[in-house]
C-alpha cells in the first residue's frame, strides 16, 4: 500500500511539473530574440519594413560612411517617429524596438541598428548569414564614432547626408 502511494505521488508531481512548464508565459531564453541570427531574420521580412522615402528602388551611395552604396529600410516602429519628409527630427530620438537597416549593394550584407531599453544594437551580418559585427559587441568605436556626427537624430546619420 505505502509503494503505491509513493508510485502516485511520483507521477502526480511528475504530471503537474510537465504541466506548469507548458502554460508559461516566457520562453526558456526571451534574449534569443536579439541575437543575431534572429535580428538577422527580421531585417529580411520585407513585409515588416518600408524603405526609406518609400522608394524601394532607390540606392544611396554610401560615399558618407563605410558601408558603401546601400537601400535604407526601417520598421514600422522606427516608421512612426519620422515626419512627412521621411527624417527624424534633430533632437528626437526613436522608440524601442525601431529596427533600422541598411541593405549594403555591393556584397549583400545587412548593417542594422535595432534600438532596445533605450539603446541601439548594432551589428553586421553578410548575405550568407555570417556575422561581420555582432550585436553582443560594444559598439564604441566601431560604430558610435561615427553614428556621433552633428546632426542629434539618435545616431542615425543617414539623414545628414541623404
Amino acid at each position: 500500500m505505502k509503494r503505491q502511494m509513493i508510485h502516485v505521488l511520483f507521477w502526480t508531481t511528475v504530471l503537474s511539473c510537465v504541466f506548469y512548464s507548458c502554460t508559461k508565459d516566457v520562453g526558456i531564453n526571451p534574449l534569443i530574440a536579439y541575437s543575431d541570427k534572429a535580428l538577422f531574420d527580421s531585417c529580411r521580412n520585407e513585409k515588416a519594413f518600408a524603405y526609406y522615402q518609400n522608394n524601394p528602388g532607390t540606392v544611396y551611395s554610401g560615399t558618407n560612411g563605410p558601408h558603401g552604396a546601400f537601400k535604407l529600410k526601417f520598421n514600422k516602429i522606427a516608421l512612426t517617429a519620422l515626419t512627412d519628409n521621411g527624417k527624424l527630427p534633430a533632437g528626437s530620438i526613436f522608440p524601442n524596438g525601431s529596427m533600422v537597416v541598411k541593405e549594403v549593394q555591393h556584397n549583400g550584407q545587412y548593417a542594422f541598428m535595432y534600438k532596445r531599453a533605450g539603446s541601439w544594437l548594432w551589428a553586421e551580418i553578410n548575405a550568407d548569414g555570417s556575422v561581420a559585427y555582432s550585436v553582443n559587441k560594444d559598439a564604441g568605436a566601431g560604430c558610435i564614432n561615427c553614428h556621433s556626427q552633428t546632426g542629434h537624430r539618435d545616431l542615425v546619420v543617414s539623414f545628414n547626408f541623404y
